[in-house]
């Protein structure tokens, strides 16, 4: 019998007028000072019918790469899901901030 559960990550930062929500199996220190690197990225399933621009964009952003570093001041949040089921609808999302100035 396996009880072994497999982490999912969801990590939420913030990059110049970005937010980021990006699930991962992977997070730890990088070598580099001051980062968390993210790797091995959850993507949503090309299967279903319907897929939302974020998440297509997220993807054309993240698949191919290998991993990320963020500095820590950037990350808001990291929860840690026990397995694939947790993950719910939405696996990526990404949101510009809609800042308008009056001129």
């Amino acid at each position: 019998m396996n009880n072994k559960t497999t982490h999912i990550y969801r990590v939420q930062f913030k990059t110049g007028n970005r937010n980021y929500s990006l699930l991962a199996r992977s997070i730890g220190e990088s070598e580099m000072f001051g980062f968390i690197e993210v790797s091995d990225f959850i993507f949503e399933d090309k299967k279903r019918l319907i897929i939302s621009p974020e998440d297509d964009a997220l993807r054309k952003e993240f698949s191919k790469v290998n991993f990320i570093c963020i500095p820590h001041q950037y990350i808001s949040r990291i929860d840690s899901l026990n397995d694939e089921q947790d993950i719910g609808v939405s696996y990526l999302k990404i949101a510009d901030d809609q800042k308008k100035t009056k001129e």
